[in-house]
């Protein structure tokens, strides 16, 4: 029988609301997301100029989506490296064992 996580309560500041979030995983990592999310969205109210908090977190989620996209692609080319190294590899193995 599997044991179910334990869902801890975590109080959260984000763009000066405070939230109270549950999570099963570590409190210490939501909060950074969290942090994160603060800063992004300080950052995109600072550069826009915008007061309205619903255009800002739009748009901190756009930034936020754009960079997770980026890393999506980066890790992609750097499986497909991998991928193309680890056939040289075996193929200069067959060749040294031959």
């Amino acid at each position: 029988m599997s044991e179910e996580p334990e869902i801890t309560s975590v109080r959260v500041t984000i763009y000066d609301r405070e939230y109270t979030l549950r999570t099963p995983g570590n409190p210490e990592r939501l909060r950074a997301v969290c942090a994160d999310l603060d800063k992004r969205m300080r950052e995109v109210a600072a550069s826009t100029g915008s007061v309205d908090t619903f255009k800002v977190a739009v748009l901190a989620a756009l930034s936020l989506a754009d960079d997770l996209q980026r890393s999506r692609d980066e890790l992609k080319k750097f499986d497909e490296s991998v991928g193309r190294r680890s056939i040289a590899c075996v193929s200069m193995l067959d060749r040294a064992l031959k």
